[in-house]
């Protein structure tokens, strides 16, 4: 299957999968965040249980950053970037900021953990809903005020 098949095919999941569990955000609107085709190109294939791959994906983005926030908070001694990035967060304010942030990673990658073990398709819906939201409204907009601070000041060195 070339990557134009796949690519269709993803869409026709994608809407079948919508219209099943009727959650909100459009494919493009996930898509633009989570990187869908990517993950789906880069499997070769769309799953045929694709309800659990879209869930996986947005799971695994939240995943990803969770290391990162952590190491802000608790840097690996051996690590020097990792301690100068840190010390860039002494503040109380800014440390609540990357802990709020850790906080909400682990809710959803904890949320999906439950997911994959009960296989309730209300709570698929569920989560797409939520950790779309929550990765506009906070998630997304915290990475940038805190890779903005680490960027400024690794230009500055």
């Amino acid at each position: 299957m070339d990557k134009k098949e796949i690519l269709i095919e993803l869409r026709k999941k994608f809407e079948e999968l919508k219209k099943e569990l009727n959650f909100k955000p459009s494919f493009d609107e996930l898509e633009s965040e989570f990187f869908i085709s990517d993950a789906v190109l880069s499997a070769g294939f769309v799953s045929e249980n694709f309800s659990k791959h879209l869930c996986s994906r947005i799971a695994e983005s939240y995943r990803d950053w969770h290391g990162y926030l952590n190491n802000l908070l608790l840097p690996n001694p051996s690590y020097y970037a990792g301690q100068t990035e840190s010390k860039l967060f002494n503040s109380e304010e800014d440390r609540q900021k990357v802990w709020n942030l850790i906080k909400i990673s682990m809710k959803f990658s904890s949320m999906h953990s439950i997911i994959s073990l009960k296989h309730d398709k209300k709570s698929e819906s569920e989560f797409i809903d939520e950790s779309y939201l929550s990765w506009i409204n906070s998630f997304k907009p915290g990475l940038v005020y805190i890779m903005s601070k680490v960027n400024d000041a690794w230009k500055k060195e």
